[in-house]
């Protein structure tokens, strides 16, 4: 059984601190930043409503989401580096000690631009009443079945490829990478 979680609504102390899966899917009349490529979605139907699938995920305890929906880490998170690139945020390198690695985030201010526009346009889908092996198996599941359009990994679906492969191309490089260090 899916539970919503509204980031605008609710805090994160009301999240529980166990694994799960989730998805997160646009809000009513919202869209993802245009990226020359239209995405084709799968809808997610949670209470009478239908919601557009943007991702799925695994675990859900707070500092998952906190990684997600908050914190600068457009470095660990694939949501965040997907929709960074997509908005074409400016990347800095990650590693101060070696920032020609390739590793990025995005700079302080994009990375509050970021989280805002989640907090505005996104909500999250989660349940927890499983054991790991079942989480695993279930992304997997969920990937096919729902075809995320920002799910790149393990998702080989026909549709939306053109979209992967554009957002495959941003996520390499997206603005200018700046040193500020």
């Amino acid at each position: 059984m899916f539970k919503l979680f509204d980031p605008q609504a609710r805090t994160i102390d009301k999240l529980m601190d166990v694994s799960g899966n989730y998805f997160v899917v646009l809000r009513k009349g919202c869209q993802l930043p245009h990226i020359d490529v239209i995405p084709i979605y799968t809808q997610w139907k949670y209470e009478g409503e239908l919601y557009d699938i943007v991702y799925t995920g695994i675990n859900l305890r707070k500092r998952d989401y906190a990684q997600d929906f908050k914190r600068n880490n457009a470095g660990r998170s694939t949501l965040r580096k997907s929709l960074g690139s997509m908005m074409g945020l400016t990347k800095v390198p990650r590693d101060k000690k070696n920032p020609s690695n390739g590793k990025t985030k995005f700079c302080d201010w994009d990375e509050e631009l970021l989280s805002q526009w989640m907090k505005e346009n996104l909500l999250l889908f989660y349940c927890t009443c499983m054991s790991d092996e079942e989480i695993v198996r279930n992304k997997k599941v969920y990937i096919r079945l729902y075809n995320p359009p920002l799910n790149l990994k393990g998702n080989t679906n026909k549709i939306n490829r053109a979209f992967r492969a554009k957002l495959t191309e941003l996520r390499r490089y997206s603005g200018e990478i700046i040193q500020k260090f």
